[in-house]
């Protein structure tokens, strides 16, 4: 896929994309709102000069600081007609269709309690026919709010991939629970009479098994924890579009703590499975298995030669 970017300023980024997988080619706007009346409509005319030149299938989405529709709104002042009506017809004019979504109503919320509890549904996808007939099984769905008085969006306009099997790897992220210990102490003090190498590869094969096992009752399939926990926060989430709540709003900050240590552990996984330099999670030196562990050897560099060489940069 490859992205390229036609114009861009404060409030808006459109860009082109070129999927090579389908294969096809579509514009995207990605919007960030203006506050001000006066701004928002100088976005509103922006766009409709965009959707005036493109001919290609196009999508707008993004952060419009503006509601749809007065119930698109909890709590606060009822949204001024004006502002409905101009949105309305920037949407009209551009040929646009709000994209189907799953997921909390409202995207964004000021944090505060009791009488003073807003929340508004300002961020949205939307599409014109062409986009939506190259893109007819696309879903947006709205992430749970982590970190941001904003809810983030993602825009599925595939179907997934099947899941294949995975061999066994030792996960560094294990070594952050004390049971890992005990389960590998377990495993391997088993009593066995047999001689020393298929000692081992026996001892080794228990191991394995046991931290499979402990693996799936203490943490499941990761990603589907993680998935899990959103789902749990985003009902929660849910929940607050009834009023504020302070019991859910206690186990949201629960559920986003649980959230963050997955999260972590995930990083982790990841990290074992990647060279990329710039991910420093550091190495953990586990004491588990200090004798298959090797410090990777530092080649240091010659200045002495590179100097004969005439290649040492000062």
């Amino acid at each position: 896929m490859e992205l390229d970017v036609e114009l861009a300023n404060k409030n808006f980024m459109h860009v082109i994309i070129t999927d090579n997988s389908i294969p096809s080619c579509w514009a995207a706007t990605f919007v960030s709102g203006c506050p001000t009346r006066s701004g928002r409509s100088l976005v509103w005319e922006n766009l409709m000069n965009i959707a005036r030149s493109e001919r290609l299938p196009w999508l707008c989405m993004g952060d419009f600081n503006q509601v749809l529709r007065v119930e698109d709104k909890l709590g606060g002042m009822v949204p001024s007609q004006n502002s409905l009506s101009s949105f309305h017809e920037m949407i009209s004019e551009c040929g646009l269709v709000d994209l189907e979504f799953k997921g909390p109503k409202f995207t964004w919320r000021n944090n505060r309690s009791t009488e003073n509890f807003i929340m508004e549904r300002i961020d949205m996808a939307f599409a014109n026919a062409m986009w939506r007939e190259i893109h007819d099984q696309a879903m947006v769905f709205v992430e749970a709010a982590i970190g941001s008085d904003h809810n983030p969006l993602i825009l599925n306009t595939s179907v997934p991939l099947n899941k294949v099997g995975k061999p066994f790897r030792f996960e560094s992220f294990w070594v952050t629970e004390e049971e890992c210990k005990e389960v590998i102490s377990g495993a391997w003090n088993q009593g066995y009479e047999e001689e020393l190498m298929p000692l081992v590869c026996k001892k080794l094969k228990r191991c394995k098994e046991g931290l499979k096992e402990w693996n799936r009752k203490r943490f499941g399939v990761l990603r589907l924890k993680i998935a899990i926990t959103k789902d749990k926060l985003i009902e929660v989430q849910k929940r607050l579009e009834n009023g504020f709540n302070p019991d859910m709003v206690a186990m949201e900050k629960q559920l986003i703590n649980q959230l963050e240590d997955l999260w972590q552990k995930d990083a982790m996984y990841w990290h074992q499975r990647s060279r990329i330099k710039w991910l420093q999670m550091g190495d953990k030196n586990s004491r588990f298995f200090p004798s298959l562990y090797h410090p990777a050897e530092t080649t240091k560099p010659n200045y002495e030669t590179e100097r004969q060489r005439g290649n040492m940069e000062e």
